[in-house]
């Protein structure tokens, strides 16, 4: 009797393995069609992602405090130096106006420099995400 089971159970393992080898899973055919200046359009996003980038480099908060009065900052800042990037950034319960994108702090010290006369409360941050 055991013998009978154990020569079933091994039976039904080679049945299983055998039919399990032959059989077929789903096949997966299937064509990407892709617009031409999806690619172009991916190089530019990555060149401005790594054209600025506040949370690498240092910048300069010219400002801090409510919300009117941080755009007032902001775009009397763009009227002086409109080529100087700039943002306002909310954080909790004030509002930020950081401006610059320097890859090294001596550009950015330098800067503070000229800024600082406009704005003497300004120093410099280097932002966390």
């Amino acid at each position: 009797m055991n013998n009978l089971r154990n020569s079933i159970f091994v039976f039904i393992t080679i049945l299983t393995f055998t039919i399990s080898n032959n059989g077929y899973a789903q096949e997966s055919k299937f064509k990407i069609i892709q617009d031409n200046n999806f690619e172009k359009l991916l190089l530019e996003k990555r060149k401005i992602n790594n054209s600025f980038s506040i949370y690498k480099n240092f910048s300069i908060q010219i400002f801090h405090g409510e919300k009117s009065v941080g755009e007032e900052h902001y775009y009397e800042f763009k009227k002086m130096y409109p080529a100087v990037d700039a943002t306002i950034i909310y954080s909790n319960p004030n509002y930020k106006v950081v401006v610059g994108n320097y890859k090294n702090k001596i550009d950015a010290e330098r800067n503070l420099k000229i800024f600082s006369k406009k704005y003497p409360g300004a120093f410099l941050v280097r932002l966390k995400k």
